[in-house]
C-alpha cells in the first residue's frame, strides 16, 4: 500500500524563525502536515502572550555562570567501616599480672616478705636449747597518680555526628586507651621522681642482675648469627640455671614457665637448619622437652640493656612459697581509671575529670627470674 503525502517541504528549507513559527503556531493544520502538533491551551498562550520560540533569535544569554558540572559529593561512596590506628603491642599484663590493691589515695603499697630462722645444735643436758626465730622485712613502692579529661561541646559533637561518628563514645575509648598505654609504660620502666620507688619490669632493684649469652661458633652472641642447635644451648643453660637458683623448688618440666623474648625474636626459634639432623628447630625442642615453657614476645625486650636485645626466664609462680598466690613478679594498680566529676558551661558543654594510679612491680621471687643480654 502507498503511503499518502501529507505534505513536502520547499526546496528552499524551511525557515525556523520567529514569523516562520509565529505562523505555524496559528496554523495548526499546517503544524500537523511537519508531524508537528500543539495543545490548544498552548496556541492560546502563545498568541496571548507573543511567546517566541524561535531557535535563534528567541535564546537570550545566560545570567547564571556556567555549571562546572556535577558537585563532587554527588559522586562520592563512603566504604563502610573505620580504620583505628594502631600503637605499639602492650604486653606488660603477660609479664607482670595485674594485682589491684590499695586505694587511690594511699601514698604507698608495702610487700611483706618472712624468712624463718633456726640452728638446731647437738643436745646436751646442760645447755640452753637454740631457739627458732623470723624475720620480716617489707618493700615498699611508691603510689604515682594521673589524670586524663573529656570534653564535650555542642557544635563540633554536632558536626562529628553529622559524618557518622560518635564523638562522647571515641572520645572515651581514646580516654581508657591512654590511661592503657601509661599503665603499660610504668609497668616496664616506673616512674622515678626524686626520692619516689616506682619501678618497672626493667629497672626494679629486685631482679637478679643480667647474664651474657655464650658466643655461638661465628664469635657473636646474637640469636641472628647463631645456629638452632646453639639457640637451643642458651635456652637449655638458662632453664637450669633457673632450677639450680631456685633451689630445686622450680621444675621447669612440670611448672608454668615463661620465656620472654624481643619483638619478632620467635622466628629465631623457628628456623631450621643442618645443625639438627632432623631439621628441628628450637621451638619444636621446647615444645617437645619442655611443654609448659610459653614463649611471649615483648617489644620492650628491644635494646633494653643499654642497646642490647635480653629474654626473661621465670616461673610463672612457685608453689607453697607464701599465702600471697606464689606470683614471681606483679604489678599494682590501685585504680585503672576513676571518675572524678564534670562540670558544664554555659553553653552546655560538659568537661569530665578522670584519674588513675599506679604503683608499678614489684619483684616478690627474685629466684625465679633469670635474665640474659646480648642476644
Amino acid at each position: 500500500m502507498q503511503t499518502k503525502l501529507k505534505y513536502k517541504f520547499p526546496t528552499a528549507g524551511l525557515a525556523m524563525d520567529a514569523a516562520a513559527v509565529t505562523a505555524l503556531v496559528s496554523r495548526p493544520a499546517s503544524l500537523e502536515k511537519l508531524g508537528i502538533s500543539v495543545s490548544p491551551e498552548f496556541s492560546r498562550n502563545f498568541n496571548r502572550n507573543a511567546i517566541s520560540i524561535a531557535l535563534d533569535a528567541g535564546i537570550t544569554q545566560p545570567v547564571t555562570t556556567p555549571s562546572n558540572g556535577t558537585p563532587v559529593q554527588f559522586l562520592q561512596e563512603f566504604l563502610p567501616g573505620v580504620v583505628n590506628t594502631l600503637t605499639v603491642v602492650r604486653k606488660a599484663d603477660q609479664v607482670a599480672p595485674v594485682v589491684t590493691a590499695g586505694e587511690w589515695h594511699l601514698e604507698e603499697v608495702v610487700l611483706k616478705t618472712m624468712e624463718h630462722t633456726s640452728n638446731a645444735q647437738l643436745y646436751s643436758d646442760h645447755g640452753g636449747v637454740p631457739l627458732v626465730s623470723f624475720n620480716e622485712t617489707y618493700e615498699h613502692r611508691q603510689v604515682v597518680r594521673f589524670e586524663l579529661g573529656v570534653q564535650h561541646n555542642p557544635l563540633a559533637d554536632a558536626r562529628a555526628a553529622a559524618t557518622g561518628t560518635s564523638p562522647t563514645n571515641e572520645k572515651r575509648v581514646a580516654l581508657a586507651e591512654g590511661f592503657e598505654i601509661l599503665r603499660n609504660d610504668i609497668a616496664f620502666n616506673g616512674f622515678n621522681v626524686g626520692t619516689g620507688k616506682t619501678y618497672g619490669i626493667l629497672n626494679d632493684p629486685n631482679l637478679p642482675a643480667y647474664v651474657t649469652v655464650a658466643n655461638g661458633a661465628s664469635g657473636n652472641t646474637t640469636f641472628a648469627s647463631k645456629t638452632s642447635v646453639e639457640i637451643i644451648n642458651d635456652i637449655s643453660t638458662a632453664l637450669r640455671a633457673l632450677e639450680i637458683q631456685a633451689g630445686g623448688n622450680i621444675d621447669p618440666t612440670l611448672n608454668a614457665i615463661s620465656l620472654e623474648i624481643p619483638l619478632a625474636f620467635n622466628h629465631f626459634l623457628t628456623q631450621s637448619d643442618d645443625s639438627f639432623t632432623n631439621g628441628m628447630t628450637a621451638m619444636e625442642w621446647l615444645s617437645k622437652n619442655y611443654p609448659t615453657v610459653n614463649v611471649v614476645t615483648v617489644p620492650q625486650f628491644t635494646g633494653a640493656n643499654a642497646g642490647e636485645n635480653v629474654f626473661y626466664l621465670k616461673a610463672v609462680s612457685v608453689d607453697n612459697s607464701g599465702t600471697d598466690g606464689g606470683q614471681a613478679i606483679i604489678q599494682v594498680v590501685p585504680a585503672k581509671m576513676r571518675a572524678m566529676g564534670s562540670v558544664q558551661n554555659e553553653k552546655g558543654g560538659t568537661t569530665e575529670g578522670y584519674t588513675s594510679a599506679y604503683a608499678g612491680v614489684f619483684t616478690k621471687r627474685p629466684y625465679a627470674i633469670v635474665r640474659y643480654t646480648d642476644i
